[in-house]
């Protein structure tokens, strides 16, 4: 047998996304030999595999995009104000061949191991392939959600119908005209049964928790507000590093309550007529994931709107949830109106779960067998760490990544890295911000570019070139993380921001919740400090 082919380079960026399309870039400018990998046969992240019919961000399009290519933000096209999923693909594609990236990325090669050599300084990296990789710095931006969860459903094997997770979803699915099941309630569930219920001979949504779904009002955007937009570019993303979320709008300061009822009505209106979940979560008033009775209030008028809207009592009563509003805000311009089509249903899991699959459908525990042609899975993913504790990494003394997050959940500073796993860098990792994603990523490969310049520097100097974080700053930063976690509303509601979505993982906050602005500062004190968190050897 031939050996396995193996080269080297000074650094891996795993994954081409948003962060490690960004990381690629830096790394290339710090002058290093680099060479990235990814799973998929183009680059785009999240964005190359959901596919599903209606994939569209929920962030305006302005902002939904680096901000370091300036000549970008003013000529790229975006003609509506949220991006579907061909122009996001188009997007990725044209930052990559512009500014040169395509040149060291090799596509349809998955990372499978990762083992730190302590004698070498190195990490050698297996893929798919049966080609290593022998790295000095090994940069992860395996995305937020890319590990996807599927619910092990008793006789799955037995439908004879077809089944699909929705970041799995492929064109040659056809679905108009058949009966569709659509399993699960985030933001792809919603995307894809309100798209999918126009054409649909029947659909039925499964749904466990009910979701808060804030019209999206996409619409056309004017070469007259293009212009604006573009005039005040600096000034927009000024305003977005400085905010809490960075979704592109100032977050005010006032109190739900500090408002008259007829007052707070107005203003809830105003944002509902408006459109966007993140700007009616947070663009309105200061306090509603912090403060129960201030998001009482959202939460009642919310309810109003789904009574209002949707004229079926009963489907009207599954739609409603009775969770607090402290999950990802979701958007979407027809999804309750889709419920008053005689040919759309929703199911409540809570009441009725789902007991097995037939040959013919779905039997729930109330005895019915939903008879259907297509089962969707829209049941989300093994977020955040999940992406990494699949793998088989190994860092200092052959610890196991996820042995070293079993009992506590994911441990990082400042999300960045973890201790034991010397050079191994998060970009979007465990204890990143929850904010807009493009911004987020930027801020991660900054720091993690920063991290590995500063190694080279002692490097230079006679040392190893090898960086890690200390055990007493990650635990500090989980703390903060935790605290601030405590302090929302968030951390009252299950989802898969602390791991609930998944059997068996550690109930822990998987992100920041004190905003970019603080997340930037945190990051500013730490290299204003030295790095003190970190040693260099």
């Amino acid at each position: 047998m031939g050996s396995t082919p193996e080269t080297h380079h000074d650094a891996l960026v795993v994954g081409t996304g948003f962060g490690g399309l960004y990381s690629i870039h830096l790394l290339k400018q710090l002058g290093l030999k680099v060479k990235a990998i990814d799973s998929a046969s183009d680059v785009g992240g999240t964005w190359f595999w959901n596919r599903y019919p209606g994939a569209r961000s929920d962030i305006n399009s302005h902002v939904y995009r680096y901000s370091w290519d300036k000549e970008a933000l003013q000529t790229d096209p975006w003609p509506h104000n949220y991006l579907h999923q061909p122009e996001l693909l188009s997007y990725f594609q044209g930052v990559a061949k512009k500014h040169g990236l395509y040149d060291v990325i090799q596509f349809n090669t998955e990372l499978k191991s990762a083992v730190w050599d302590e004698e070498g300084g190195v990490w050698r990296v297996g893929t798919s392939t049966g080609e290593t990789f022998v790295v000095r710095y090994l940069v992860t931006a395996l995305g937020i959600l890319h590990h996807k969860a599927v619910p092990e459903i008793p006789g799955l094997e037995t439908f004879k119908g077809e089944v699909v997770h929705s970041s799995s979803w492929k064109p040659e699915i056809e679905w108009e005209g058949k009966r569709v099941a659509v399993i699960g309630s985030g933001a792809s569930g919603v995307q894809i049964a309100s798209t999918l219920a126009e054409k649909a001979r029947e659909l039925t949504h499964f749904i466990r928790h009910a979701q808060y779904v804030i019209p999206s009002r996409y619409r056309a955007v004017s070469p007259e507000e293009r212009k604006g937009i573009n005039e005040r570019y600096e000034k927009i993303w000024h305003d977005v590093f400085l905010s809490n979320t960075a979704f592109g709008f100032v977050e005010p300061g006032r109190p739900t309550l500090s408002l008259s009822p007829a007052d707070r009505e107005q203003v809830f209106e105003d944002l509902w007529e408006s459109g966007n979940g993140f700007h009616f979560l947070f663009g309105g008033f200061s306090d509603l994931v912090t403060d129960e009775g201030a998001n009482k209030e959202a939460i009642k008028f919310i309810h109003h709107k789904i009574k209002e809207t949707v004229k079926d009592p009963q489907k009207a009563e599954v739609l409603t949830s009775s969770d607090w509003f402290a999950r990802r805000p979701l958007t979407d311009d027809h999804y309750y109106e889709r419920f008053n089509q005689d040919n759309v249903f929703a199911h409540d899991l809570k009441k009725s779960p789902i007991e097995a699959l037939t040959e013919d459908g779905i039997k729930t525990s109330d005895g019915k067998l939903h008879e259907v042609d297509l089962i969707v899975f829209a049941t989300g993913f093994d977020a955040i760490d999940g992406s990494y504790t699949r793998h088989d990494i190994r860092g200092r003394d052959g610890i196991i990544l996820k042995d070293h997050w079993a009992e506590e959940g994911p441990k990082s500073h400042l999300g960045a890295s973890t201790s034991k796993f010397p050079n191994l860098f998060f970009v979007n990792g465990p204890g990143a911000v929850f904010a807009n994603n493009p911004p987020v990523a930027e801020e991660g490969a900054r720091f993690a570019a920063d991290l590995i310049s500063h190694a080279e520097e002692t490097r230079t100097k006679g040392g190893k070139g090898v960086v890690e974080n200390s055990v007493e700053a990650e635990n500090k930063w989980k703390e903060q993380v935790q605290a601030v976690a405590n302090a929302t509303l968030f951390s009252k509601t299950p989802s898969w921001f602390f791991g609930e979505n998944v059997s068996g993982k550690v109930v822990a906050p998987r992100l920041y919740f004190g905003g970019i602005g603080k997340f930037r500062a945190a990051i500013a004190e730490e290299k204003a400090g030295g790095y003190k968190g970190f040693e260099f050897r």
